[in-house]
């Protein structure tokens, strides 16, 4: 059998046997490889066309061939979520393509291609499907009416006696049809439609159905090409050591105490550290942990867990609070704080805050932490560079294409346009990848070495230069009037920046409104509301990561309207369905994640069940989790019941997928992972000191989704581990009575069976 083209790629030399090599023909002498495909996928994933084609395209996302071939531009980044498979199955759904003769192609970096939310060109946030869903129909169905039109034109019909199907257009009446790529160099010459007519629900194909995804026979089979993977001729490889301490750098090195090393061919500052740059990696990573570097530290040593705490409650006990949001009376419970001015700068809010003051017989208040986390992606950080004059080259594992592009240009001086980004697939993004910091060092190295560099980062280079998720810091406090009913809540958080790394002009000195996600929008019936912000400025570098605001607000959120329902004495589930009543969606899901957990039915003995809802990047998601607790607080987690409504789910299993995914992502948040410092430095390393959930570890979980038809959609890569978290801090309650209101809860003495 021959080898894979893709497996003589990456072939070396008679003395190294690079490892998929070595995987696949284990597999091809053991026997125990079985490929198998729902359906053929090797047209969708072919990426060249005969040398007798013509392509020809429609619009900026979609080219077609004249031998039949459909060619669809992948704007967003695969990094496991499915979008490669979800978005062009949009486009071919409105176009009638043969799912068949479709073809992939990456986008451009170009503003073409840019989120039409905000207008730029990047992956995350949960945005994909939400943002380009109905783009994407439109560009299909524009493509579909050029070529029903042009073949309405050679046949002399009205274009509405017309529909495509399977790749032709068919003219209803006399069954006469042509194929796409007979009509395309016609339809090309056409004016694309304003407002082209998009096809009913009962009409799709693909919109809503599971179809294979395209990226996978490459994965399975060892082709498809990971930042990591990526080859040029010539390509030189680079290890990057940055100072350990925040915000430190390099204050000298020496040459001599790698002299000898074999092939290495340069060292090479960087911002805040050195890269060793030699013919293989292997050879530069040696060469640079026996590199003599000295740093200088900074002000960053001074930095710990304790010192970060202090500042946390310094805060929590200040006198600057920024109103954010108000619902109702601003000073419903203002009595609780009346020494507390309000920021200069307060933001506009609904309500009335000069409205009179009702007094509460009962006042609940609690405090609520979740930790630092790193993104710890499988695929640590890596980028390939060639710099050729004014002209770059870059080819990476970027969710940020317009932001490296950006990033790039202001640090090299170098007009954007002559700076080239190409993705490659990502191996896990979280976030991490939107930021441009180890594309800058592939450029600067290959600039100063004079050929094409790759710069791969250790697991512990990865885990201690992160921008990681800020911990955070919430203070709830309830009012319940005589009759027993919530009326009105107010909530301090006390929080780094979240998007000053990704999305600088949404920040402020005092604001950033995606620490706030889940605070300024519940579906709860509160009607006096009041959130105040505090941003605090912390020398850790703090960035999105999987869940962004959401995660530790709707963690605090939830567990504080599950004890608000057990200081009452009423059931968490009934407490929420009637805070809820004016919500259908939400009452939708909340009610049937408690029929599918049977929580109307005792849970087995020695069981206990938790609760939680929210809605978050506009999808409804509740989790009821079932688990039982040792006496030496293992946690065995019996079943986990996700039901979401993302309006529609485009693919219901990729959707499935990412929730499944989400709650094993969040599993580890819950009991596992966190991110420490001392002395101005990170203090995990490796997946031995960061765990996080084990294959074993992980629970049965059932998911329920429901197609509500809302518009615009939701979004799903993101949302599995929000209500996931309080619900097993809820359960945990059930199970002992006590309350833990911190994460992850290890640090209580939890573990997972």
């Amino acid at each position: 059998m021959k080898m894979p083209a893709a497996m003589e790629r990456t072939k070396t030399d008679g003395t190294s046997f690079e490892r998929r090599r070595f995987l696949f023909t284990a597999a091809l002498v053991s026997g125990s490889l079985i490929l198998k495909c729902a359906m053929p996928l090797q047209e969708v994933l072919a990426s060249t066309e005969p040398a007798d084609t013509k392509l020809l395209a429609l619009n900026a996302w979609l080219k077609i061939g004249t031998d039949d071939s459909v060619t669809i531009i992948v704007s967003q980044a695969e990094m496991g979520q499915g979008i490669s498979t979800t978005m062009p199955a949009i486009i071919a759904d409105e176009l009638g393509a043969d799912w068949s003769r479709v073809r992939l192609e990456d986008s451009p970096t170009d503003p073409a291609y840019r989120n039409p939310r905000v207008n730029w060109q990047f992956t995350g946030n949960s945005e994909s499907t939400t943002a380009f869903f109905d783009l994407m129909r439109r560009m299909g169905a524009s493509a579909r009416e050029m070529l029903i039109s042009a073949a309405a034109q050679r046949w002399k019909v009205d274009p509405s006696t017309c529909r495509t199907e399977s790749g032709k257009v068919v003219h209803t009446k006399s069954r006469r049809s042509a194929h796409f790529g007979d009509l395309v160099e016609a339809a090309a010459t056409l004016t694309p439609p304003a407002n082209p007519p998009l096809k009913s629900e009962k009409d799709w194909s693909l919109i809503g159905k599971s179809v294979p995804r395209v990226e996978n026979p490459s994965k399975i089979d060892g082709s498809a090409v990971f930042g990591i993977d990526f080859k040029l001729p010539g390509l030189v490889h680079a290890a990057v050591r940055q100072c350990p301490v925040f915000g430190g750098d390099v204050a000298s090195f020496d040459r001599s105490s790698i002299a000898g090393f074999p092939g290495i061919i340069d060292i090479v500052r960087i911002p805040n550290g050195i890269a060793v740059v030699a013919e293989s990696y292997w050879q530069a990573k040696t060469a640079l942990d026996a590199l003599r570097v000295e740093f200088n530290e900074g002000p960053g040593a001074a930095v710990s867990t304790s010192s970060l705490h202090d500042d946390y409650r310094r805060a929590m006990e200040s006198n600057d609070w920024l109103l954010v949001h108000v619902e109702g009376n601003a000073d419903a419970l203002h009595h609780e704080y009346p020494n507390v001015p309000l920021a200069k700068d307060t933001l506009p809010a609904k309500g009335n805050p000069g409205a009179g003051t009702e007094t509460y017989p009962t006042i609940y208040s609690q405090e609520y932490e979740s930790q630092f986390m790193a993104h710890a992606t499988m695929e640590p950080m890596n980028c390939t560079a060639r710099v050729s004059g004014d002209a770059v080259e870059m080819w990476a594992p970027t969710q940020g294409q317009e932001i490296t592009r950006l990033t790039l240009a202001s640090v090299m001086q170098l007009p954007k346009e002559k700076i080239e980004v190409s993705r490659t697939l990502l191996g896990g993004g979280f976030g991490r990848r939107l930021i441009a910091d180890f594309a800058l060092q592939a450029a600067l190295i290959s600039r100063a070495v004079g050929k094409p560099a790759k710069v791969v980062w250790s697991r512990e280079e990865d885990m201690q230069h992160d921008i990681y998720r800020p911990a955070t810091l919430h203070r709830i406090t309830a009012g319940i009037n005589e009759f027993g009913v919530l009326r009105a809540v107010s909530h301090r958080l006390v929080s780094p920046s979240i998007l000053q790394y990704v999305f600088a002009p949404a920040v402020t000195d005092v604001y950033d409104p995606s620490c706030l996600e889940g605070l300024v929008e519940t579906h709860y019936e509160i009607p006096n509301v009041r959130v105040d912000f505090k941003r605090l400025h912390i020398p850790v570098p703090t960035s999105v990561l999987r869940t962004t605001g959401y995660g530790p607000n709707i963690f605090a959120f939830e567990s504080f309207i599950d004890e608000l329902a057990s200081n009452k004495g009423i059931d968490p589930y009934h407490f929420r369905r009637d805070l809820l009543t004016k919500s259908p969606r939400s009452l939708a899901v909340l009610d049937l994640a408690a029929d599918k957990s049977n929580w109307s039915t005792p849970a087995p003995k020695g069981h206990y069940r938790g609760i939680a809802y929210t809605e978050a990047f506009q999808t409804h998601i509740a989790h009821v989790v079932e688990l039982s607790v040792s006496q030496d607080r293992r946690v065995k987690i019996h079943k986990i019941i996700c039901v979401a409504d993302p309006g529609t789910a485009l693919d219901p299993d990729i959707t499935a997928n990412s929730l499944e995914g989400g709650i094993a992502w969040g599993l580890s948040v819950a009991f596992k992972s966190e991110v420490t410092f001392d002395r101005g430095r990170t203090m995990q390393s490796n997946f031995h000191d960061y765990p996080i959930l084990r294959l074993p570890e992980m629970p049965p979980v059932e998911v329920y989704l429901i197609n509500s038809g809302a518009r615009p959609l939701g979004g799903t890569g993101e949302v599995g581990p929000v209500t996931v978290l309080p619900a097993i801090a809820n359960a945990i309650f059930a199970a002992t009575n006590m309350r833990f209101r911190s994460l992850p809860l290890c640090r209580h003495g939890f573990s997972i069976a």
